[in-house]
């Protein structure tokens, strides 16, 4: 029984005969078509399934089908905007979340915006021409109309009541927009918001109470100082302990000191409160009194 030849025993062979042998002068060509004339072992190469199948095939390899290695190049860098140029392209964004409560005040309250809204820069780049915006266009044949619903979304509701009492996300101008959009909120967002502008409404009465306090602590010890002169009860203090004592009864009272509220934020939540217990009809917003509050 014959043992098995391998490939390039073959290969050896074939090209002894190509050598021997010739037909017309000219030597055949039987190596070029030989799928076993290979480079690269089939089992052990780095070959796909069909690359070997091609090779055995005796196809030729596809100047199409190769790889083509990317070219590496360095991205252009852009160029510096100028400080003002930067300012003015900031100015000018206008976030998603807002317009959304713009489309809503423009559909479902008024056509017409605030006018102090209106002067803001970025709100000017988009609705200035505002009566040029139709919510309502006529086709060709006026039998048909195409109207720009406004769409209620979720998460960007939550995003408003999220930066409600955050006056660098949403100025003081939105205040009568954000009033409109909330006054129908229900659940535990209203409650939640409810709450939060409870406490801000808390937090100028607590601070015009520290103030009035402090106000009358002056006049007491400005009558005692006063009084004690009069009398002639005034003792003798050395001027180092007196200076100590001041700056350390200044330091203790700036501890205690409360910081101002934003007006303007109290006016928001003043006005959402009002507007739900205009509303309610159960008893759980209840009305808060400002103590001392004008807006400049």
């Amino acid at each position: 029984m014959p043992s098995h030849v391998p490939a390039w025993k073959k290969i050896a062979i074939k090209k002894s005969q190509a050598n021997s042998e010739t037909n017309d002068g000219k030597k055949d060509n039987l190596i070029d078509n030989d799928p076993l004339n290979v480079t690269t072992h089939l089992a052990s190469g780095s070959l796909t399934r069909k690359e070997k199948k091609r090779i055995l095939r005796g196809e030729p390899e596809s100047s199409s089908k190769r790889k083509k290695v990317p070219k590496t190049s360095k991205p252009i860098k852009k160029e510096k905007l100028s400080k003002e140029e930067r300012q003015s392209n900031k100015s000018k964004v206008l976030r998603d979340q807002l317009r959304y409560l713009i489309e809503f005040f423009l559909e479902k309250i008024d056509t017409q915006l605030p006018e102090e809204l209106l002067n803001l820069e970025n709100v000017k780049f988009y609705y200035g021409d505002i009566d040029s915006k139709n919510l309502k266009k006529d086709n060709e044949d006026d039998t048909e109309k195409v109207i720009d619903v406004w769409k209620f979304s979720k998460q960007k509701q939550n995003w408003l009541i999220k930066h409600f009492l955050v006056l660098d996300e949403i100025s003081e101008e939105y205040d009568s927009l954000l009033i409109s959009y909330f006054k129908d909120l229900k659940g535990g967002s209203k409650m939640e918001l409810y709450k939060k502008s409870l406490k801000i409404c808390q937090s100028w009465n607590d601070y015009t109470k520290d103030q009035q306090r402090k106000i009358e602590e002056m006049i007491n010890n400005s009558d005692k100082e006063s009084n004690e002169k009069d009398s002639g009860k005034e003792e003798p203090t050395d001027d180092k302990n007196a200076t100590d004592k001041t700056e350390q009864e200044k330091e203790e009272t700036k501890e205690e000191e409360l910081p101002m509220p934003n007006k303007y934020l109290v006016h928001r939540c003043k006005k959402l409160i009002d507007e739900w217990v205009s509303q309610d009809e159960s008893g759980e917003i209840k009305a808060f009194d400002l103590n001392n509050f004008k807006l400049d």
